[in-house]
Parts: C-alpha cells; sequence; structure tokens
C-alpha cells in the first residue's frame, strides 16, 4: 500500500510538473500585405511602413512592425509584400519579398547659373 501511494504522488508531480512548463501560445493571425518602406531601424529591429488596407484588422496606414533579418538590404521607397503575424503580445513582419527597389533620385546637374557663382 505505501508503495502504490509514493507512486501515486510521484506521477502527480510529474504530471504537475509536465503541465507547468507546457505554456500556451498566444494566438496569431497571419495577413498578407503589400507596403512601401519608408524606413528600417535595424538595430532596434524595426521597420516603418505604408501599407493599404488590411481587410478584417485595419484601414490603409503607417506603422513600424517588429522585423527580422531579412529587412537589411531595404530602405526607403522599396515596396515589399509579406505575412504580417498579430497576436495580442505583438505585430511582426515575416517572409519579407523585395517586389521593387526604390529608384535612386538623380542628382540634379548644376545649372549655368551655379556654374558661374564658382
Amino acid at each position: 500500500m505505501r508503495h502504490l501511494q509514493t507512486f501515486v504522488i510521484l506521477a502527480e508531480g510529474i504530471l504537475i510538473s509536465v503541465l507547468a512548463g507546457c505554456e500556451t501560445k498566444p494566438e496569431q493571425r497571419h495577413y498578407p500585405i503589400q507596403a512601401e518602406v519608408v524606413a528600417v531601424e535595424l538595430p532596434k529591429k524595426l521597420i516603418i511602413v505604408k501599407h493599404g488596407d488590411i481587410p478584417g484588422l485595419m484601414p490603409a496606414m503607417t506603422m513600424s512592425y517588429t522585423i527580422a533579418k531579412e529587412a537589411e538590404s531595404l530602405g526607403p521607397g522599396d515596396k515589399i509584400s509579406a505575412d504580417l503575424v498579430v497576436s495580442s503580445s505583438n505585430a511582426r513582419i515575416e517572409k519579407i519579398v523585395l517586389l521593387e527597389k526604390a529608384k535612386p533620385n538623380p542628382t540634379p546637374a548644376p545649372s549655368k547659373a551655379d556654374a558661374s557663382l564658382g
């Protein structure tokens, strides 16, 4: 009888330990987005984008989101598609795909008036 009690107490302890170690993951919802990059702040792991309407979530707006490494080559004006992952604790962008690289602003040629000043 004593062995049975010990076994039951041990089994309960193991069960409690296993259940305590299981964390429930917050519910995550995924939304495909297309956006234009406004800025990338790699040290803060943030990207600021201007996106269109996200049906079922929010209207078009400019927002910052947490990012992963895949944003290292992005810059202002780049057009992207991505997976917006929203949970109760945060919103982040994953699976970023560059759709169109921003065209560099050409430096205007000096005018004749500028040349005569020098």
